[in-house]
């Protein structure tokens, strides 16, 4: 999908060192990237930073941010953000999170939603609806990841990186992004069992994106996704796939700024 590189900066917070990317002049927007990391080339980074002020962290474990040991699940990942975001005095804020960065999005606005203008989630995971017995998602786990392109990307994508022809630090990266999401969505599975009682404290309006053909999730599973939330609202994305913001950036970065400009337009 892309090949991970070095973002332009460096900071500590609490003793955690990590990495991060700043970009764009406008109203704040904090981007929580999906699994496979964050790349500061990313084309929805640039079009959003026409319009925004966009802020993004490699989350700890990530890149070559830090990874404490006490971090353990996405619940966890979301007290660290909330001190970033006290630490920095971040408010009015339009939060973008896409697959993962879904799942954290929503986990931060569930425990303080007071700096936080409207949620974007770009084809979330970490909500269950099914039985016991039933899948809301693929096993992503089962399937390896050089052929994780052909079930995150529409179409039939392909993914022919040589990897052993590849830098040292760009393997290091890739290993670890993959590392760090198994760490935070292997039990339970890519879901947080005790968010969807905590969702009634998500006062911000969320627009819920869905790929029409995503491979990971149905549809069903973003309409319940979007009837979960308060103040919820499902927008499909044509021609993407689970990661949307790869396959159809230019879509992406339209529907985010309709809804922080005017939220309860968006249909």
């Amino acid at each position: 999908m892309y090949y991970p590189r070095a973002l332009p900066k460096r900071a500590r917070l609490n003793g955690l060192e990590f990495e991060y990317m700043e970009k764009g002049e406008g109203p704040p927007l904090l981007y929580l990237h999906a699994c496979e990391g964050l790349d500061p080339d990313e084309a929805l980074l640039e079009k959003l930073s026409r319009h925004f002020r966009v802020t993004a962290l490699a989350h700890p474990g990530f890149g070559l941010s830090d990874l404490p040991s006490s971090l353990r699940t996405v619940d966890d990942l979301s007290y660290f953000y909330l001190d970033y975001l006290d630490a920095n005095n971040l408010k009015d804020l339009t939060v973008v999170g896409s697959s993962l960065g879904g799942w954290l999005a929503l986990e931060i606005a569930s425990k303080d939603c007071s700096r936080i203008k409207s949620l974007v989630l770009d084809n979330p995971i970490g909500l269950r609806f099914g039985d016991r017995k039933a899948r809301d998602f693929v096993d992503i786990f089962q399937i390896p990841p050089p052929d994780w392109s052909k079930l995150f990307l529409a179409g039939e994508a392909n993914d022919d990186r040589d990897w052993e022809a590849e830098p040292e630090d760009v393997a290091l990266r890739a290993a670890r992004n993959r590392e760090c999401f198994t760490r935070l969505g292997w039990a339970p599975y890519l879901h947080n069992p005790q968010l969807t009682s905590r969702l009634h404290r998500v006062g911000a309006p969320a627009l819920v994106l869905w790929g029409d053909q995503d491979k990971v999730a149905t549809r069903g599973y973003a309409e319940s996704f979007a009837a979960a939330l308060p103040n919820g609202t499902l927008k499909v994305i044509p021609d993407a796939g689970h990661f949307a913001f790869h396959d159809q950036p230019a879509a992406i970065a339209e529907a985010v700024l309709a809804f922080a400009r005017q939220p309860e337009a968006v249909s």
